[in-house]
């Protein structure tokens, strides 16, 4: 669903370009396309995206092979599926020596930041609740990963490692890579075995997810699926999950900025034209109470907009679900924000760090004027991998944990036995479960 172009609380108008619009006065029917974006789209594919999960549990790397050929214009062989030892030197030959260093690079400021995020882990503890009772949990890696990137439109290295990093830090034992056939991956498939991939495969989209939650005759199943994608992967992870796990829902890029009077209308604008630059049914968002940042940043866009390359996606994106909003005050900015829950929270105002601690929802927050969101995509180590259309509110980014699993441990000995029946016994009476206490009984005697 797109947007109305012509809607009363709109202040400017620029053709297919962003929008201006009083809070106060937006229509709730503008306010819930902003706010649900691409949940609409994601809903929506479901129904589309059900037959080829079941065509690829049934015929396996053949309904693969085939839908390679429909969506992405290629034949492969069953053997070209698998980047094998031959494919992995070839690309290393033939990546630019400063891609390689950048992407060795990323790789090291990303192990630094999910290193340090295993430490504050605490993999073991116990703690006695009653005399005779001990309790506690301890964390262990799941044993499998499927790490989807996508790559429909344009390759994603930086999505591969920052991927990979965690999990091999995690110490998952396979990880299994999965991509589109787009060219050769030389940059991906580099990122992949710097980063500690043991396996890599050429499948994208519905297909790919389900090679990876069902298995095929060359692709083995995974216990768990990561990683962003369009709104058929998205709906294709959520139909295939309870099979298999899955990290959350991580589809079209999405911003939202927090900008005062100080901010800096460029600023904004670029930012909101990188995140839109990813998908069609991506999501860029000012909110100000300063109504000049708002006007600067819009005439901004137009004029940044001109020279990008993907200005067809840019612009579907723009009309979509972007918008200017314009508020009363900052504490009005922060509910629309919480409220909002985006992927990615710019805060670009002189009070942000204070700002800040009034946001619970939010994936990953930027503070600053010099905090770009594209920065954490390429070069901080943070995992950019976030929750989106609205996912923030429950979801967590990527990290060491999302590849781990935890067990409970419980101790007990006669003593708590006979503690924990004396509370269990009225309370099985109610709920009529006698053999539960016929199996505590019978320790007792």
């Amino acid at each position: 669903m797109e947007i109305d172009l012509n809607r009363s609380s709109e202040i400017g108008s620029v053709g297919p370009h962003l929008r201006i619009y009083e809070l106060a006065t937006m229509t709730p029917q503008v306010k819930e396309i902003i706010m649900r974006r691409a949940r609409e789209d994601i809903s929506g594919a479901k129904h589309e995206i059900l037959p080829i999960i079941n065509d690829v549990r049934t015929r396996g790397d053949e309904a693969i092979l085939d839908y390679l050929e429909r969506f992405d214009g290629i034949r492969l062989t069953r053997e070209e599926l698998v980047v094998s030892p031959e494919d992995i030197r070839e690309a290393y030959e033939k990546t630019d020596s400063d891609v390689l260093e950048a992407i060795k690079q990323q790789i090291e400021l990303s192990r630094r930041f999910h290193e340090a995020q295993f430490q504050s882990i605490n993999t073991q503890w116990e703690v006695e609740t009653t005399p005779g009772v001990r309790l506690g949990q301890k964390k262990t890696p799941i044993e499998s990963a499927g790490l989807y990137v996508p790559g429909g439109t344009a390759p994603y290295p930086t999505v591969m490692q920052i991927l990979a990093v965690p999990a091999k830090i995690a110490g998952v034992e396979r990880i299994v890579g999965i991509t589109p056939p787009r060219g050769k991956n030389y940059e991906v498939i580099v990122a992949a075995n710097e980063a500690g991939v043991d396996e890599v495969y050429r499948v994208g989209g519905v297909a790919a997810i389900a090679a990876l939650a069902y298995g095929t005759e060359t692709i083995k199943a995974v216990d768990k699926i990561v990683g962003p994608g369009n709104k058929f992967v998205t709906a294709a992870k959520l139909s295939v999950f309870g099979d298999v796990g899955i990290d959350m829902p991580a589809g079209p890029s999405e911003i939202l900025i927090l900008a005062d009077e100080e901010a800096n209308p460029a600023f904004c604008a670029g930012d909101i034209l990188a995140a839109c630059e990813h998908d069609p049914n991506a999501a860029g968002v000012l909110v100000t109470w300063d109504r000049r940042i708002a006007q600067e940043t819009q005439e901004e866009v137009i004029k940044q907009a001109s020279s990008l390359t993907r200005q067809e996606i840019v612009n579907q994106s723009l009309v979509r679900y972007s918008a200017i909003i314009l508020v009363s005050n900052k504490e009005e900015a922060v509910k629309f924000a919480n409220e909002y829950a985006p992927e990615h929270l710019e805060i670009m105002t002189k009070d942000a760090e204070d700002l800040a601690k009034g946001i619970n929802n939010a994936g990953s927050i930027f503070l600053g004027n010099y905090a770009s969101k594209a920065l954490g995509d390429y070069a901080t180590g943070a995992n950019h991998v976030l929750p989106t259309a609205g996912g923030a509110r429950a979801f967590s980014p990527i990290g060491v944990e999302t590849f781990m699993k935890t067990s409970e441990i419980q101790h007990v000995t006669r003593e708590g036995l006979k503690y924990l029946a004396s509370i269990m016994k009225p309370i099985v009476q109610v709920e009529g479960l006698d053999a539960h206490w016929n199996s505590v009984e019978r320790r007792l005697q």
